[in-house]
Order: C-alpha cells, then sequence, then structure tokens
C-alpha cells in the first residue's frame, strides 16, 4: 500500500501540470484578421491589438516613452481604449478571424470586416483600426 501511495501522488503531480498549461492556454485566446495585419489576444482582462503596419498618422510619441508607439491598443472590459507604448507583440499563431465574423470574450466583442477591425468592451468603449486610420471612442 506505501508504494502505491507515493505512485499515485506522482502521477496526480506529472498530470497537474499539464492541465494547468492547458487551462491557462484557454485562458488566453486571441486572433487574427484575414489580411495578417491585426493581431488580438486578451490577458490578465486586458484585451490588446496590434498593428503589423500602420500607415496613419500618429499622434505624438509621449516623452516617457522608450518603445514603440502607436500600433498596440489596449482597453479593460470598462475602461476607456488606448494607444500603448510596448516593446513586444500579441502577434502568435493565433486563428483567423474571418471578415463578417464576430469575436466574443470576457467582456469583449470584436467584428472583422475587410475595412478594419472593430472592438468593444462592455461600457461600450473601443477602437476601429485599419492600415489607414485608427479611431478610439
Amino acid at each position: 500500500m506505501q508504494k502505491i501511495v507515493p505512485s499515485l501522488l506522482l502521477s496526480a503531480l506529472i498530470w497537474m501540470p499539464g492541465q494547468l498549461l492547458s487551462a491557462q492556454a484557454k485562458a488566453d485566446p486571441g486572433f487574427r484578421t484575414p489580411s495578417d495585419n491585426i493581431a488580438c489576444t486578451v490577458f490578465n482582462g486586458f484585451l490588446r491589438c496590434d498593428l503589423s503596419r500602420n500607415q496613419a498618422k500618429l499622434p505624438p510619441k509621449p516623452k516617457d516613452c522608450d518603445l514603440d508607439w502607436g500600433n498596440a491598443f489596449e482597453m479593460s472590459t470598462r475602461g476607456s481604449s488606448m494607444r500603448q507604448c510596448v516593446g513586444d507583440t500579441v502577434y502568435a499563431k493565433q486563428p483567423i478571424l474571418a471578415y463578417g465574423k464576430t469575436w466574443k470574450y470576457g467582456g469583449f466583442t470584436c467584428i472583422s470586416r475587410s475595412n478594419g477591425l472593430t472592438c468593444r468592451n462592455q461600457a461600450g468603449h473601443g477602437w476601429f483600426i485599419n492600415l489607414q486610420q485608427q479611431k478610439l471612442f
């Protein structure tokens, strides 16, 4: 009996980390647009979308921003949307959100269209972004 208990415990410990990683991956969903110019993901209650290419005139870069400016957008489930000063990207092998399709997760809704991506949170804040323009509301 003593030999069975340690091996069951060991099996449970080996099994559990895999389950935790799997649960973490499911808690961090994202997508890319068909043009592959926009990628989005939810992390810790925030939606972030990044542009890989941007031809719009950008607002002035904040003086305290030493990283990339103007291509990352972020919002919480109820807060205002804003551009972010970032040194990373959310681009990964996310699934494609086809034009005309809607993605909903954790209080966020995004609609992919051929002319751009519109995302909103529960308070109605959000953005419309594409290659030529980005409007935050």
